[in-house]
């Protein structure tokens, strides 16, 4: 089945990406080399004016969500949109296995990284101690690389934040870690995968 094509902007990144993997790059350096590509994308103004329409995802307390714009037939790999409320945040975590290349289009996101170490005397060995590690403000048209295992969150500031994710696998293929307030950790699968067209 043929499937319907995105904005032009979308697409070049979709075909030079494909082609770093058809190239055989490293991996690091392939992930490296989106972030490139995601910040061309950032900027394209048809790409914005689009985001405009697209509705709030995000974390509401009980679920988290994404559009998803595209999977690789090939490759793999995934493109997503992630839209906060003000004051919108994600859950403490992980992306398991996968490589997350997250640029903000819009509105400013606190970018925050964590360590976890098990809890000392913890009598059933699944309490972690959470730490900060590094926090930072992101505006639009930057880019965070989150290598695979990488403890994070994201906090929207005053406005409503939309942000562009390259996945190296899509959500929902793997398993990933969650971080809660009591030390403990849960298995999730990802956010709910909503399909959307970019086009």
């Amino acid at each position: 089945m043929e499937r319907t094509a995105m904005l032009p902007a979308a697409e070049r990144l979709v075909a030079d990406l494909r082609q770093a993997f058809a190239d055989g790059l490293e991996e690091t350096a392939r992930w490296r080399h989106c972030r490139g590509l995601l910040q061309t994308l950032l900027g394209d103004g048809e790409l914005r004016a689009h985001a405009e329409a697209w509705p709030v995802t995000g974390f509401d307390g009980r679920k988290v969500s994404n559009l998803l714009f595209y999977v690789d037939p090939d490759y793999g790999f995934a493109i997503n949109a992630l839209i906060k409320n003000p004051g919108g945040r994600a859950m403490v975590h992980d992306h398991g296995p996968s490589w997350t290349i997250y640029g903000l289009l819009r509105g400013t996101e606190r970018i925050v990284r964590y360590d976890a170490a098990p809890c000392d005397n913890d009598s059933d060995g699944g309490r972690f101690r959470i730490t900060e590690t590094e926090s930072r403000t992101c505006g639009p048209g930057e880019v965070d690389i989150v290598p695979p295992g990488q403890i994070h969150c994201e906090f929207a500031g005053d406005e409503k934040s939309i942000a562009v994710i390259v996945r190296s696998r899509r959500s929902g293929t793997f398993d990933q870690f969650r971080y809660l307030d009591d030390g403990s950790r849960t298995v999730m699968r990802g956010p709910e995968q909503i399909p959307y067209k970019l086009s």
